[in-house]
């Protein structure tokens, strides 16, 4: 065999393998999509600075010296933004509770109180102290508006003068690091990984294999295909985030300062939305190839859309409008909420509105076009 018919015959085979692609839509889309995709999430969520985060300010205080400071703070902008860091709601009559109690909410990501002697005390030369409360749950912004705040009362004419003004910053939730942060965002991203990537693939596989026909033909029901394979996910899933947690507990101390019947109830109801959208996506794939490609274009772009490694507040505003429709976004929220903040069922009933709505909807359109299908 001569190096021209070897070369005649390998044009061939690729010729028959881009027919092959070229029948295969459900493939190719996502071959294209999915390199552009990655690269604007990876391009503006791993990166921006904290942008118009809502900040309140409590003023007890009527002189000159908190006037300068409250201006300072409405007006900064970081060095390679043209937006306010912060948007500003101002108050004069507000107790610390009051205002902790308005963050655990997430109306504010921080909050600025300012004592009624404020600016008697830097006219007479005086020490003074401000408290500054912070959603430490996100740490990312937390430490954002912690060294803004610092470096504002280093900066600001009367302040920067007398030099006498401490900033006391309680722990609201206890001490945080990132990994408590990023503890309960990993969970929720492996349930929905998990749920989606091995029900799907269960099934895309046993259609290409034929074994779901042949399942099919015995007295098994369609229902009870789906109802047991959902059943596996499910305690699949709820294990997985256990030693998850147990995991992260024993290495580096993280605890769960809420429910553990509201955690499960959140990654139940997550769970039953993965498995619908795993039954779609493999009830629309062509072979089990087309299948992976339409799950990572689902799942991966999740992963730096919905704030799982970086807060939301510090990515472009289209990217957080774009978050709010990802399902995994509140299932992030809702986690955080119950395992950092403590929080009880009121603090997640929005999270769980939405969780429960994707769940009926994805699992019954799921089910659906399983028995359209199989």
């Amino acid at each position: 065999m001569t190096i021209k018919t070897e070369l005649i015959d390998s044009l061939a085979v690729a010729e028959k393998e881009f027919k092959i692609l070229s029948r295969r839509k459900g493939v190719i889309i996502p071959l294209l999509l999915f390199p552009l995709v990655m690269m604007i999430f990876f391009g503006y969520g791993m990166g921006g600075t904290l942008k118009d985060a809502p900040f309140l300010i409590v003023n007890s205080d009527t002189g000159q010296a908190s006037s300068s400071l409250i201006q300072e703070v409405g007006s900064y902008t970081p060095k390679y933004d043209s937006y306010p860091m912060f948007s500003v709601t101002y108050s004069k009559d507000m107790s610390q509770s009051e205002a902790e109690s308005k963050i655990n909410a997430g109306v504010y990501k921080g909050a600025l109180i300012i004592p009624p002697d404020f600016s008697d005390n830097i006219a007479k030369n005086q020490s003074t102290t401000l408290t500054l409360l912070t959603d430490s749950s996100d740490i990312t912004a937390s430490e954002n508006i912690i060294n803004t705040i610092k470096q504002l009362l280093t900066t600001t004419g009367l302040l920067k003068i007398t030099g006498l003004v401490s900033l006391n910053v309680p722990n609201i939730y206890g001490n945080l690091e990132y990994l408590d942060f990023l503890t309960p965002g990993i969970i929720a991203l492996t349930i929905f990984f998990g749920s989606v990537m091995t029900t799907g693939a269960a099934i895309a596989e046993e259609k290409e294999s034929g074994t779901l026909v042949r399942m099919l033909m015995t007295p098994i029901s369609k229902r009870s295909v789906i109802l047991g394979k959902t059943f596996y996910q499910l305690i699949l899933e709820l294990a997985k985030a256990v030693i998850l947690i147990l995991v992260a507990y024993f290495l580096v101390g993280f605890r769960i300062n809420g429910s553990w019947l509201l955690v499960a109830l959140v990654l139940v109801l997550f769970t039953l939305g993965g498995v619908g959208v795993g039954i779609i996506l493999s009830a629309k794939a062509e072979s089990m190839e087309s299948f992976d490609q339409l799950a990572m274009l689902v799942t991966m772009p999740s992963m730096f859309l919905t704030g799982v490694f970086f807060p939301l507040s510090s990515a472009p505003v289209w990217m957080q409008c774009l978050a709010r429709c990802v399902p995994l976004t509140y299932a992030i929220d809702a986690m955080r909420t119950i395992m950092v903040k403590g929080q009880n069922l009121n603090a997640i009933s929005t999270d769980l509105i939405i969780l429960t709505l994707f769940a009926i909807v994805t699992f019954t359109l799921g089910v659906h076009l399983f028995r359209r299908e199989a």
